[in-house]
């Protein structure tokens, strides 16, 4: 093979050989561009924008005290509340369980930075307070299982 090829090359001007040449280095710059640098570059970008996203989440649950208590009370029944606010968020609640003054809810394959930037907006917006709160991680990034109740705090 490597004789062929030798033999080959041997029959060709200084010139096409270095056309040659030329083309086989660009082919070999493309090629790591497009196989190496590309997928790390957009891979990167995706990690930021994550980190980016959960900052943002952080920045608005350190917060959260100070809003508590300028929320304004919401005098609609707490499913509707819940349910148009979730769908706002692109959320799917999975079951909704009224218990008096209080809501459970369960939310499957969540992205976790869309259920916390919920449960802050829940809370500012319509004066609802989470009582409770377990996140189960799912096997994709950012992806979790939510079980929480949310309450209409006492007057």
């Amino acid at each position: 093979m490597t004789r062929a090829l030798t033999d080959w090359l041997a029959l060709r001007t200084p010139r096409e050989r270095l056309l040659l040449g030329a083309m086989l280095a660009l082919g070999l710059v493309w090629l790591v561009h497009a196989a190496l640098w590309q997928p790390l570059a957009a891979r990167q970008a995706a990690l930021a924008d994550r980190i980016q996203r959960h900052d943002r989440a952080l920045v608005l649950l350190q917060s959260q005290p100070a809003r508590a208590a300028s929320a304004p009370a919401d005098t609609r029944p707490l499913n509707v509340i819940v349910t148009e606010t979730a769908a706002a968020f692109g959320l799917v609640i999975r079951r909704l369980e009224p218990e008096g003054e209080s809501l459970r809810l369960v939310l499957d394959e969540a992205p976790f930075d869309a259920v916390i930037l919920w449960l802050e907006a829940v809370e500012r917006d319509h004066g609802l307070t989470l009582a409770a709160l377990d996140l189960q991680r799912r096997p994709a990034p950012g992806v979790v299982n939510a079980s929480l109740t949310l309450e209409r705090p006492a007057p």
